[in-house]
């Protein structure tokens, strides 16, 4: 009988890495793309804390923005006032 090891646990910080690389590769992507903290959740199905931390560390990256109506814009695109 042969046994299998049971799949290794992906570190968080693993875990975490990868999807902050998608949530920019989305936003390269879609220039254009305004999402609130709710829609990024669904999006990438993250749980609130997750994904509020995520879309925080981009903003201060200067990656993201935050709009006056708490939506997340690439910082770049010159609509992070609107």
């Amino acid at each position: 009988m042969t046994l299998v090891a049971p799949l290794a646990r992906v570190p968080d910080d693993l875990r975490r890495d990868d999807v902050r690389r998608r949530i920019r590769g989305e936003y390269l992507e879609m220039p254009g793309l305004t999402l609130t903290l709710c829609q990024a959740q669904r999006l990438w199905n993250l749980c609130h804390d997750d994904c509020e931390r995520l879309l925080a560390d981009l903003v201060c990256d200067g990656f993201l923005a935050c709009t006056p109506l708490g939506t997340f814009v690439r910082a770049d695109t010159g609509r992070a006032s609107a």
